[in-house]
């Protein structure tokens, strides 16, 4: 079809239109295109634009993106270009060049990749479209990859720029399809928008195929939480340095559970970031110091300053690979409670700089279910500081506090009570999950109610030279559930027996 059939049959449809009016559209996409197209595949363009496919019938395209599934054969659907990826050209099993270029458009239901090849990708990339556009996509096919739909433009596959009958209020704003950290709370891709406040030295490691990997991360914070973005390889190279507070946008990252048990998302090959302003905070921050208080398990990046009140003891294990490890627990407390920190391996040493009293800070760290309770953990990703010089928050005094046995409830851990005695201490010997244990049990009374006791191993044996009568205090004791109507307390790595009065 000629260029001058083509105008007469946009005037046709759009008789609102002159014919000078349409020649200058058509000159317009030329000049956008830097010579690349034809006037006839320009005027094809304008065409599109306008709403009016080959064959000059009115476009539609009724199939929202929410409700695409793999596998079928004619995808129609229209929405806003949120971006557009470079082109890739490639070498086919015939010699010869292909190239395939990717387009994340969205709508009020969800977004998805379409990715075009070959000339059709040619047509995109001369289009120049920005993000924000409104686009028409024609008899594509959808498939599934790497667990997500995406849709694909095939030979009958026709893109339509702007088509002018689109209505702008029936598509998001740009902004829109992006979260925050805040807003990933399971697996899959996501696009989100924050501000980075860290950045992580580069690791490199071997792969299986001798291969030498990178891996770094960055903090994303936005909407009141923060996130870790995993850069792997060439991806640490491009981004691994971008500067603090800098707001950026990621574009089709991979969110993930990380070994920690707290999502993060992965930056790989057909993931961009971009920088959109330099030197900005969070509009939604997240307090840098959380409080212990106010720890949740499966948590990560959180920072805490708190007080060592007890160091454990160093402990040996091998791993399921063979290797040596090692452990040891400190105990930190704050103004709101108390939290175990495991230290593994190297970091073990640091555990010889640190005694009652001591001020320590983690940053980067993590939480997690431990044995008995929660722990605290900074990882190979976190920092672990000792009584820094350049602390900048305030830490309250830590008034030991005695709940009475009234008050007692099931789960509260790290508690103090004071009680006397109420008959001679009792020993024995059980098998446990952990293997063999000594237990010491006796009951203590407040006045406000009556408690069980059960002192394990290395306090076990403290325990039997106690006497009915003597009034003791208990630090670091938890609550289990009620045994013959009475509530119980069970010693931990941290429970400490003072004798007030025999």
């Amino acid at each position: 079809m000629s260029t001058d059939d083509i105008i007469k049959r946009i005037l046709a449809l759009k008789p609102n239109l002159t014919k000078e009016a349409v020649q200058k559209l058509i000159e317009e996409e030329r000049a956008k295109a830097a010579g690349l197209l034809t006037e006839e595949a320009a005027a094809h363009l304008v065409s599109s634009n306008l709403g009016i496919n080959g064959a000059c019938e009115k476009i539609e395209a009724k199939l929202k993106i929410g409700d695409l599934t793999a596998g079928l054969s004619d995808v129609s659907l229209s929405g806003r270009v949120i971006h557009v990826f470079p082109s890739r050209t490639f070498d086919r099993d015939n010699q010869r060049k292909g190239k395939v270029l990717r387009m994340i458009i969205g709508d009020k239901t969800g977004t998805v990749t379409v990715v075009f090849w070959d000339d059709k990708a040619d047509h995109v990339e001369a289009a120049k479209l920005d993000p924000g556009k409104i686009v028409r996509i024609l008899h594509g096919y959808s498939r599934e990859r790497r667990g997500n739909v995406e849709v694909n433009m095939g030979n009958r596959g026709q893109i339509f720029m702007e088509p002018m009958d689109a209505i702008e209020e029936d598509f998001p704003d740009l902004d829109s399809f992006f979260g925050t950290p805040a807003d990933v709370y399971s697996e899959g891709t996501v696009h989100l928008q924050g501000v980075v406040m860290d950045s992580f030295p580069v690791n490199t490691f071997s792969r299986q195929d001798g291969s030498e990997g990178k891996v770094s991360r960055l903090v994303l914070e936005e909407g009141g939480a923060r996130i870790n973005l995993v850069l792997w390889d060439d991806k640490v190279e491009q981004y691994g340095e971008t500067e603090k507070s800098s707001k950026i946008r990621v574009i089709s990252g991979n969110a993930r559970t990380g070994n920690q048990g707290s999502p993060e998302v992965h930056i790989g090959w057909d993931t961009e970031i971009q920088v959109l302003e330099v030197g900005v905070k969070p509009k939604e921050a997240v307090p840098f110091w959380t409080k212990i208080g106010d720890l949740k398990e499966g948590v990560g990046s959180v920072n805490v300053a708190a007080i060592a009140t007890q160091v454990g003891e160093q402990r040996e294990f091998v791993r399921r690979d063979g290797t040596e490890g090692r452990v040891i627990s400190v105990l930190l407390e704050d103004d709101t409670g108390t939290v175990r920190l495991s230290l593994w391996d190297d970091d073990v040493d640091l555990a010889e700089k640190m005694d009652e009293g001591t001020v320590i800070v983690v940053e980067n760290g993590y939480t997690r279910a431990g044995f008995g309770g929660l722990d605290l953990n900074a990882g190979r990703h976190g920092r672990v500081h000792i009584n820094p010089d350049d602390l900048e928050v305030e830490l309250p005094e830590i008034e030991r506090k005695i709940t009475n046995i009234i008050d007692l409830r099931e789960d509260q851990r790290n508690i103090t009570v004071r009680g006397q005695l109420q008959d001679d201490p009792i020993q024995r010997d059980l098998d446990t999950v952990r293997g063999p244990a000594t237990v010491t049990n006796f009951r203590i009374d407040d006045g406000t109610g009556e408690a069980r006791v059960s002192l394990w191993r290395e306090l076990a044996e403290t325990a039997m030279d106690l006497t009915s009568g003597a009034w003791i205090r208990l630090e670091y004791m938890n609550v289990r559930e009620p045994f013959d109507g009475l509530m119980q307390l069970s010693s931990g790595a941290f429970t400490k027996i003072i004798v007030e009065k025999e």
